[in-house]
């Protein structure tokens, strides 16, 4: 009570900035057209998480949207990709061997709209590096930051890879196994991916993905829609639907 007593308010650094009007003055930068990673849809260097409601084939899509970028097509056929270049996709779970399978049907079915899908990536083939720690041959565990929130060495050469080769896309699938489960504060993993000059999805996997809403732009699977939460463009429904183990826009 003393030391209240005798501070005056003027000496008290809280009540240098009284009220919001600061907040209310700043200008929201939205991203101009040409800093989308994908037109419309995602900025370059965002922060963005994909989740479903027990609906299969987040990571179908998610492999999509790397192809996207890794190859200078358009997401869902309809979206451009406007800053093609290296993507690198780590996954957690599933093996090299599935995830081949996958990018081969992929590749096949893709091939019906996007007749030049094969040039494209034998024009590019080091552009699309996907890692499997679910193989365990890498000598890292997947957890980029540890219980304390700090790096690991997994994270180090998580940075040191986007930044030697300039990536455009990061893709952590599914990203609960990026962090331990009683790390305390999940802004400390936000943090360190924020110091990544790429953008980063964020494959949400299970309940834990009420965790991932401090991200630029949200993306949901629904039954019949891939629902988008963007801070820069509002919320709105995209018509998809799954044929032959690709997603395709229904309208």
């Amino acid at each position: 009570m003393t030391v209240s007593a005798n501070l005056k308010i003027e000496e008290n650094p809280f009540a240098r900035k009284l009220g919001i009007q600061e907040w209310q003055n700043r200008q929201f930068i939205q991203p101009k057209p040409e800093e989308y990673l994908i037109s419309e849809l995602i900025p370059a260097k965002a922060l963005v998480s994909l989740q479903t409601s027990d609906i299969f084939g987040k990571t179908t899509l998610a492999t999509q949207l790397a192809m996207s970028v890794a190859f200078g097509l358009p997401f869902l056929n309809r979206y451009e990709c406007l800053q093609p270049g290296k993507v690198l996709y780590i996954n957690g779970r599933d093996t090299d061997e599935d995830s081949h399978r996958r990018f081969k049907r992929l590749v096949r079915e893709w091939s019906v709209s996007a007749p030049d899908l094969s040039a494209r990536i034998d024009e590019n083939l080091d552009n699309f590096t996907h890692v499997s720690l679910f193989d365990e041959c890498f000598g890292v565990s997947p957890q980029l930051v540890d219980v304390s929130g700090s790096m690991t060495k997994t994270y180090t050469y998580l940075h040191q890879f986007s930044e030697y080769f300039k990536c455009k896309l990061i893709v952590l699938d599914p990203v609960e196994d990026f962090f331990p489960e009683n790390l305390k504060n999940i802004s400390e993993l936000y943090l360190k991916l924020r110091q990544i000059n790429s953008t980063v999805l964020l494959v949400a996997d299970h309940s834990r993905n009420e965790a991932f809403h401090k991200v630029e732009v949200g993306l949901s699977i629904t039954e019949n829609c891939l629902r988008v939460h963007s801070d820069y463009l509002g919320c709105r429904d995209i018509g998809m639907a799954m044929g032959a183990g690709i997603w395709f826009p229904t309208s």
